[in-house]
């Protein structure tokens, strides 16, 4: 009997013991797959689709994807340029001048400096934010598409704002964090004594951000803290609201007409000083422009996208080969992309001493001083030749460029608060070994730094995309629907 109930018992024990190692086998192999889940999704998107095959659908191309992919390189070159310009100061000075004991880079020299030229990049993301609000808006006019035109620019106004702050004040609030915690430097904002104050200042600073769309007049206003970056936000926004009000007040033109009035409109502008809204109606007026060359006004089905259709015995025009006059327009339009890039290549001081730049300088229009008018002539003359050139197009649609311009938002989001991490913790060190008293020391720091510094920016910036950039597009669309009244049926 006793030696039943110790066998009972012990088949009990290990029972027990079994189920208890099971219960911890499961335990751990939920906790592997959970720290395996969590280092996956660190991981840029492009390495965890090579990872997991399957694991995001294949981007499908647009008419305006090429924009998309120009884009995402004027946003690289923003981080560019604010990398180069806090580590190399040099840089910025013109070639062959004020070089300080080393010799010029070739990195300094015209149009090739445009990729740290982090000024310009502004104005073609008006521009191109011009072209791409207003382009599905211009193809219901042309398709008479009245009723979906105002669902469309009614949608436009409602999540436009969630769009462009929802994601800046993210970034102010994990910036103050950061400084307050001493993990960046105080280059931007100064660190509070408590955590409350810090956020408190930071929620102020939003505040003060949102304020500033109404400084539509001001273009100087000063530089928001913790990201000067943010800056263009407010302009952004007060100038999509004036674009969508062109669009609805021209929209029953006749498309001469509306291409007539908006042309006056930006002329007035231009010499008003109303430079910003000069490139978002600009935009809208090269996307018409645009769509006229397309065919797409023809009829209410024709598509921009739609591919040439030739019959057997036809021969496609394209084999014959561009005739003179094509030859002519396209040398017209790639003289346009140089001269834009050697705009862009204007430098921070002393460009009365350059030629070419010194002469526009001394000749800059009224009531304009300095480089922003001509940055903003240059950005128009870079992006109206990318809507002509095929050629430049397919460049900006390879993926690579493709994938910057999904990131591009999130990118010049956090590009200054990876930089004010990492700057003071490796740039000394970088500076030790390479030093910047020589050519090629100055020539190895800069490189170096971007191998340390760009991965990481690249993976931030994706995983900002990711968890805040994407959810935040879905939330306004989310919060329209359960705003906007639904159709009565008559």
């Amino acid at each position: 009997m006793i030696k039943d109930i110790e066998a009972t018992m012990g088949w009990k024990m290990i029972e027990a013991d079994a189920s208890q190692h099971a219960d911890n086998a499961i335990f751990l192999s939920s906790g592997k797959r959970l720290l395996q889940k969590m280092a996956c999704g660190i991981l840029p998107s492009f390495i965890q689709q090579r990872i997991r095959p399957g694991l995001t659908k294949s981007q499908r191309l647009h008419p305006t994807s090429y924009l998309d992919g120009l884009r995402g390189v004027a946003s690289f070159v923003v981080f560019m340029g604010h990398y180069t310009e806090e580590n190399l100061g040099w840089y910025t000075e013109p070639y062959g001048l004020y070089e300080d004991g080393a010799k010029s880079s070739p990195l300094q020299l015209p149009i090739v400096r445009v990729i740290y030229s982090a000024r310009p990049m502004v104005h073609i993301f008006f521009i191109i934010s011009g072209y791409v609000l207003s382009y599905k808006p211009l193809k219901q006019i042309h398709t008479q598409q009245f009723s979906e035109l105002t669902t469309t620019l009614s949608s436009s106004v409602f999540r436009r704002a969630l769009r462009l702050f929802l994601p800046s004040f993210v970034t102010l609030f994990f910036m103050a964090i950061a400084l307050y915690f001493g993990f960046s430097d105080s280059r931007y904002a100064e660190p509070h004594f408590t955590l409350y104050s810090q956020l408190t200042n930071v929620w102020d600073t939003c505040l003060r951000l949102l304020a500033a769309a109404w400084a539509i007049n001001d273009i100087d206003y000063p530089q928001p803290p913790y990201n000067p970056a943010l800056w263009t936000i407010p302009i952004e926004f007060a100038q999509s609201l004036l674009l969508f009000v062109a669009i609805l007040g021209l929209a029953r033109c006749v498309t001469n007409i509306r291409l007539l009035l908006l042309a006056g409109i930006m002329v007035f502008c231009f010499y008003s000083g109303e430079l910003y809204t000069v490139e978002f109606l600009g935009g809208m007026f090269i996307a018409e422009v645009t769509l006229l060359q397309d065919g797409s006004s023809t009829s209410p089905s024709s598509s921009p996208t739609t591919l040439p259709k030739y019959s057997l015995t036809e021969k496609p025009e394209a084999e014959c080969g561009p005739s003179i006059k094509e030859k002519l327009i396209q040398a017209f339009w790639v003289a346009n992309v140089v001269s834009g890039l050697f705009i862009a290549s204007w430098t921070n001081n002393h460009v009365d001493e350059l030629w070419g730049l010194g002469y526009l300088n001394a000749h800059t229009p009224e009531p304009y001083e300095g480089q922003k008018v001509w940055f903003c002539l240059g950005a128009f003359q870079i992006v109206a030749a990318f809507t002509q050139l095929k050629c430049l197009q397919s460049i900006f649609t390879t993926p690579i460029a493709i994938y910057l311009g999904n990131i591009s938002y999130a990118l010049y989001l956090t590009h200054n608060l990876c930089l004010s991490i990492l700057e003071p913790r490796l740039k000394p060190g970088l500076d030790q070994v390479f030093g910047k008293a020589t050519f090629w020391g100055r020539q190895l720091s800069w490189v170096a730094g971007l191998v340390l510094f760009l991965p990481i920016i690249i993976c931030v910036a994706d995983l900002f995309w990711r968890v805040i950039d994407t959810p935040s597009v879905k939330f306004a669309r989310w919060l329209e629907g359960k705003c906007v009244a639904e159709k009565i049926s008559r």
